[in-house]
């Protein structure tokens, strides 16, 4: 275990030495371009404004390099730049993208990433509240389940395969309502403008060759550029479910042993509760670094905020429709951390192919690990994982 850390120090150290020299290349070649762009003008004054309008956009793009060379205070502000707080803004954002709130309502569905919609992370203002949408696809389908989803819709291209959501978009419709409350509650900004969704169907490239692969590389730096986790549920049997008896209402939930996570009956929850990938994603959220300095600035309101400061970490809410129907806020979750971690392991959660399994307990070990050398308890990360 002492190698195991010793390692990850070693690695953190050559990959900060190494995106040092790449953004110094980056910035060498942004200094030579607007070398160029200053002379141009100068030289050919006399073309009038079309040469200026021409200068104009020279400097927009500019912008947009600086941004991404430099990031903004955005990559820090909810929760460190990933890959254990060691990165630049520069390459905490590189390659991730973000669907705007606003798209996401005049589209009218949960877009696929083939609609073009998202932008890239470093595009965005410092100020945008950023919700990494964590959830179970309708379809597939996983083995064993012991009920089955409605009928699906098909694929933009006809091809029968996976979706979100499924005939009349009742996760969409989740989705939506979820943050209308949030921002009516003064949770989240009100500006739908300065709020953005990272969805895997629409952000992550579907028809690339191995998509999850994507995800797999880019987990910490997503996670940490996200203010809060947002989970929509459908549930097709509130509420005459018999699994609904006795937790009906708010407090019966907050008040079951092990909090909302258990007491939130809806089976498509139980599912999501079991699953090993899900659970990652909310071992991430609640351990990947977040940022109590800027939660005002990022527009922390509310519960939302009392929430936040309470527990010193990235909030998970639950919506589903039980929320939806009862015109409820969303539940919180509590974080996946100490005891709640012990019982609910995601390296020993369910997975579709047992391949994946090694996988996840990487993922698990390396951000313990991390965690832990972040914190200066190298003995015990050592004593933990030995």
């Amino acid at each position: 275990a002492e190698a195991e850390v010793k390692k990850e120090r070693e690695k953190a150290i050559a990959v900060d030495a190494a995106l040092a020299k790449e953004e110094a290349e980056v910035k060498k070649e942004q200094e030579k371009a607007r070398a160029a762009g200053d002379a141009a003008p100068a030289a050919k004054a006399e073309e009038g404004k079309a040469q200026e309008a021409a200068d104009a956009e020279k400097d927009k793009e500019a912008a947009v390099a600086e941004k991404e060379q430099h990031g903004s205070s955005g990559a820090h502000g909810a929760g460190g730049t990933g890959q254990v707080g060691i990165l630049s803004a520069f390459q905490a954002t590189k390659g991730i993208k973000f669907l705007p709130f606003q798209k996401v309502l005049d589209f009218g569905r949960i877009p696929r990433s083939s609609e073009g919609l998202t932008v890239q992370a470093a595009e965005l203002e410092e100020d945008t509240f950023k919700i990494f949408v964590s959830h179970r696809w309708l379809s597939p389908w996983w083995p064993g389940a012991g009920f089955q989803p409605p009928k699906l819709d098909h694929r933009p291209d006809g091809k029968d395969e996976g979706h979100p959501d499924r005939t009349g978009h009742p996760k969409y419709e989740l989705l939506v309502a979820a943050l209308l409350r949030m921002q009516a509650d003064g949770w989240i900004p009100k500006d739908i403008d300065k709020v953005a969704l990272w969805i895997d169907f629409a952000c992550i490239d579907q028809d690339g060759k191995n998509p999850a692969d994507e995800l797999n590389e880019s987990m910490i730096r997503l996670v940490g550029l996200c203010d809060m986790v947002v989970t929509p549920v459908v549930d097709d049997e509130w509420p005459d479910g018999e699994d609904w008896e006795g937790f009906k209402s708010r407090s019966d939930m907050e008040g079951a042993v092990g909090g909302v996570a258990e007491g939130y009956k809806a089976k498509a929850w139980k599912e999501y509760w079991k699953r090993a990938w899900c659970l990652l994603e909310m071992l991430y959220a609640a351990n990947v670094p977040f940022s109590l300095e800027l939660v005002e600035e990022r527009g922390f309101g509310g519960d939302l905020l009392g929430f936040v400061r309470d527990k010193s970490v990235r909030p998970h809410a639950l919506f589903g429709t039980r929320e939806f129907k009862l015109e409820e806020a969303p539940l919180l979750l509590a974080p996946l951390k100490d005891d709640v971690l012990a019982t609910n392991d995601p390296s020993k959660g369910q997975l579709t192919s047992e391949n994946d399994r090694s996988t996840i307990e990487r993922h698990v070990r390396e951000l313990l690990i991390t965690n832990l050398v972040r914190m200066r308890e190298i003995p015990r990360a050592v004593s933990e994982y030995g």
